[in-house]
C-alpha cells in the first residue's frame, strides 16, 4: 500500500498551488481499492473510492461487504463511490474524471447528494430504477445495489439499464449539465 500526499492543487486565477491533494492505493490478495483527495478551498471535496474484489473474497465477506463499503465512504467523506469486480470495471471504462462524468453503475455505488440531485434532475429516475436494494446514507446521498451479488448472471444487463435509465450522457462525458463541483 502507498499513500501520498501534496501540498497543493493548482489554482488557475492565482497561479500557484493551494489546498492539498492525495491518494491512496491499497492491494492485497483478492482485491484492491484506491482512493484519491482533493482539499481544494475553492472546489467541493472530490474524495472517491474504488473497492475491488475477486470471487472468493467476497464470498469470503459477503455478509459484511455492504456495512465495509459504508464505513469507507464515511470514514473518507466521499462523494462518489462504488464496489465491483473486475471485469465490470473494464466493461465500462470510460476515459475521464469524476469532474467529468460519472463512472458507472456497479454492484454498490455511493452517490452524494450533488450526484443524487443530478441523477434525479427533472425526475426521480435513481429511485425509479428497480435496484435490488437502496438506501439512505447516514450522511446524505443514497447507496443503491445492482444484484444480490456482483457475480449474478444478470448484473452486465443491468448496468446497462441502469445507465440508460439515468441518461447515457452523464456515464460518457457528453452533457452540458453536468454538476459544477466548484463551491460558489
Amino acid at each position: 500500500m502507498w499513500t501520498k500526499q501534496e501540498p497543493g492543487v493548482y489554482d488557475f486565477e492565482t497561479n500557484k498551488m493551494i489546498g492539498k491533494a492525495g491518494g491512496m492505493l491499497g492491494k492485497g490478495k483478492g482485491f484492491w481499492f484506491s482512493t484519491d483527495w482533493w482539499l481544494d478551498p475553492n472546489e467541493l471535496s472530490l474524495n472517491h473510492l474504488t473497492l475491488v474484489l475477486n470471487k472468493k473474497l467476497f464470498n469470503q465477506i459477503k455478509k459484511d461487504n455492504l456495512t465495509l463499503f459504508e464505513d469507507l465512504v464515511y470514514s473518507f467523506e466521499a462523494i462518489y463511490g462504488y464496489v465491483t469486480e473486475e471485469e465490470a470495471e473494464d466493461r465500462q471504462h470510460t476515459t475521464g474524471t469524476l469532474t467529468e462524468r460519472i463512472p458507472g453503475v456497479f454492484w454498490l455505488n455511493f452517490f452524494s447528494p450533488v450526484f443524487v440531485d443530478y441523477l434525479n434532475k427533472d425526475n426521480n429516475l435513481l429511485f425509479e430504477f428497480p435496484w435490488e436494494n437502496i438506501k439512505d446514507f447516514k450522511k446524505g446521498g443514497v447507496i443503491t445495489q445492482l444484484t444480490e451479488s456482483p457475480f449474478d448472471k444478470t448484473i452486465v444487463d443491468l448496468e446497462k439499464k441502469a445507465q440508460e435509465a439515468l441518461g447515457l450522457s452523464k456515464f460518457n462525458g457528453n452533457v452540458n449539465d453536468y454538476p459544477n463541483l466548484r463551491i460558489l
